[in-house]
């Protein structure tokens, strides 16, 4: 897209009933380094449906035009801003929880404590519905892992009211954590006007 500092956020969650849009993603403000142009941004609008179904089966030129006329109609970005686009389907992009997954998971774990040094991350590597906070801080604790560390990534939570119990972070550990991320770019301060 042409142009920053589209919305402050990393995303969005689009609950407009008049676009099937569900969630976009801001990967500029996660790192300015995941868009190869200072000067524009890079977003990734995220449409919800199940493989085979009409959105999954419809053209990548249709999905982009479709892109194009949301992120338009939410005063988000114009239409003719959008630069270039790639659409990528993600077949079983979310854990779905079954009589039979707490077994299943269990029989995984045991699984890969005979891999060394594999480390398992997100959604899909852990076949947990947590959101992407949690998603990407056990990134980079699987990542501080591999060069030493020691945490349990299958045993954390960062909210015990959202995810699963298990071992928490401190507040000093997460912002410790935070420290140590590159920074993003300032927040948008004025209301943007289409």
């Amino acid at each position: 897209m042409r142009g920053t500092n589209l919305f402050p956020d990393n995303w969005i969650y689009v609950h407009e009933p008049k676009v099937k849009v569900a969630r976009i993603q801001n990967y500029t403000n996660w790192s300015p380094e995941m868009t190869p142009d200072a000067k524009n941004s890079c977003l990734g609008m995220e449409y919800f449906c199940f493989e085979g179904d009409e959105l999954w089966n419809s053209s990548d030129q249709d999905l982009m035009a479709l892109a194009r006329r949301e992120l338009d109609s939410l005063r988000l970005v114009r239409s003719a801003d959008v630069i270039d686009g790639t659409v990528i389907r993600v077949p079983k992009a979310y854990p779905v929880y079954d009589d039979t997954y707490r077994r299943g998971i269990a029989g995984v774990r045991e699984f890969l404590k005979t891999v060394p040094n594999l480390q398992t991350v997100g959604r899909n590597g852990m076949h947990r519905y947590n959101n992407q906070d949690h998603s990407m801080l056990t990134a980079v604790l699987a990542a501080r892992n591999i060069l030493g560390g020691k945490c349990d990534i299958w045993d954390l939570h960062t909210d015990s009211d959202y995810l699963e119990e298990g071992e928490g972070l401190s507040d000093n550990e997460l912002q410790s954590l935070e420290d140590s991320q590159p920074r993003i770019p300032e927040p948008y301060r004025t209301a943007r006007t289409g």
